[in-house]
């Protein structure tokens, strides 16, 4: 039995495959399996890690009519021997070098993650585009999901973890693994270990609109689709907003505005307290009050937009529904990191 298996998803990764495993052999030298989960690669991949295991300790699961990264991890974990499995990139852009490193630390009972965003890691070659994109989904993992917080890289793609973890988790997208370890494994520490993210010498990249669109939906179905629901209680509070300024028509502006913000507020903050975030335990008055303090920038912006708008003649119900708008993304980012924390 194998104290470490390395597991490596691939799809037309023939090229790659025989270097990555004489660079894992090198590396770790021994009491080691790979295992190459294939989704049945046409150039051949599942065929070349058989003739590699002739020479290493690999062993090959070529799955039919399934794709994606995160349920080949899976079916890896409960494939391999090892009590500890390390998640790597079969395209050499994850350099077989540092495994041991994540092993080590693996084996104190930490989550390890190679990761490009602490001190002393980075990306090689990525132009803007994709710098921006892979900041704006680390971003937005650590704003949704409370477990990914004190993670730099909680979007990796090359980690070591405890291999009946893994072996256990339920993929909730097809390619970020990591989130789903992070939130189902509750890991008690996350050690995170610099490397540079290199450029491709082979193959082509597979990262592409499909791999954005499922990180949201998987992101959003990791946090209970709390913006979603958060933004759905916004809705009700146009309505209560409205009917406060409908009953309030007699009085100015300026007045019916801020009493319709009040009502709205308080009902939107009940809702969210019993849906939206009903995991959090929030404290009914005292949410209460930190929920207006944190809301502040969006009421005022909220304020600001409907006043102006129905001073330049904009009927005073689609002011505030512009208002609340404009408002919206900064009150979940206070609500989620301040109130219902």
């Amino acid at each position: 039995m194998s104290s470490v298996s390395v597991i490596l998803p691939t799809y037309n990764e023939a090229e790659n495959l025989p270097e990555l495993v004489e660079r894992l052999d090198k590396a770790l030298g021994g009491g080691y399996e790979v295992v190459v989960v294939d989704d049945n690669s046409p150039d051949g991949t599942a065929e070349v890690a058989r003739r590699l295991a002739e020479r290493f300790p690999v062993r090959v699961v070529v799955r039919e009519g399934r794709r994606g990264l995160s349920s080949a991890v899976v079916e890896g974990a409960r494939a391999a021997s090892g009590e500890v499995v390390v998640v790597m990139d079969a395209d050499l852009q994850h350099p077989p070098e540092l495994v041991p490193r994540l092993v080590e630390a693996a084996r104190r009972g930490c989550l390890a993650v190679a990761s490009r965003y602490v001190q002393g890691g980075r990306v090689a070659g990525w132009p803007l585009a994709r710098r921006v994109t892979s900041r704006g989904a680390v971003l937005l993992a650590r704003l949704l999901l409370r477990e990914a917080r004190g993670v730099k890289d909680p979007v990796s793609g090359f980690f070591a973890y405890r291999r009946d973890c893994v072996a256990g988790v339920k993929p909730t997208g097809l390619y970020k693994i990591l989130l789903d370890v992070l939130v189902q494994c509750k890991p008690v520490c996350v050690e995170e270990i610099p490397f540079v993210f290199g450029q491709r010498t082979r193959g082509r990249s597979k990262l592409g609109r499909r791999h954005i669109v499922d990180f949201v939906r998987q992101v959003l179905v990791l946090s209970r689709w709390r913006p979603l629901k958060f933004a759905a209680v916004g809705a009700t509070g146009v309505g209560v907003a409205w009917a406060v300024l409908y009953l309030l028509g007699w009085l100015p502006t300026v007045f019916s505005t801020a009493a319709a913000i009040e009502v709205s507020l308080t009902t939107n903050y009940l809702l969210n307290r019993m849906w939206t975030f009903a995991d959090r335990g929030t404290p009914l008055l005292g949410g209460w009050i930190r929920y207006h303090a944190a809301t502040a920038v969006g009421n005022l912006t909220n304020y600001l937009v409907t006043n102006v708008l129905s001073l330049l003649g904009v009927l005073v119900y689609a002011a505030y529904l512009a208002g609340v708008v404009s408002g919206y993304v900064a009150n979940y980012i206070f609500s989620e990191l301040e109130v219902f924390k």
